[in-house]
């Protein structure tokens, strides 16, 4: 583990590409998000910056899972398996983000609060 923590370690050969699948959509759920925020006029720096701190968290929280993973020499499983999750999360944030803008999500938005998302085509 002293090594790693010396000399760094590589993503690619640690998680895989999964790693880059979770930036994709972070970022795409932040630019769906400042969609969702322009639609509804509440475009607000404040706002977009606690989403930024949350993005952040969600980051470290990666960096914690990954120094667990090699403590337990694990290799790897504890940051995938987390990172899993938070694709899952940000998958429902898109889709949360997509309802709000009006896209028409029905088949999944079942699923969902009805009361919370009555966005888009529902005003």
């Amino acid at each position: 583990m002293l090594m790693e923590l010396l000399f760094g370690i590589d993503v690619d050969l640690f998680i895989g590409n999964i790693f880059y699948v979770l930036l994709a959509f972070i970022i795409f759920d932040i630019l769906t998000g400042l969609l969702r925020a322009m639609k509804d006029r509440q475009l607000n720096s404040s706002i977009n910056f606690d989403g930024l701190i949350r993005k952040s968290g969600e980051m470290l929280g990666i960096v914690f899972l990954t120094f667990i993973d090699l403590y337990l020499n694990t290799d790897g499983l504890l940051t995938k398996t987390g990172v899993g999750l938070l694709i899952l999360y940000e998958t429902i944030s898109i889709v949360e983000n997509f309802k709000q803008i009006g896209v028409n999500f029905d088949f999944i938005m079942k699923y969902f609060d009805k009361d919370k998302y009555k966005g888009g085509n529902d005003k």
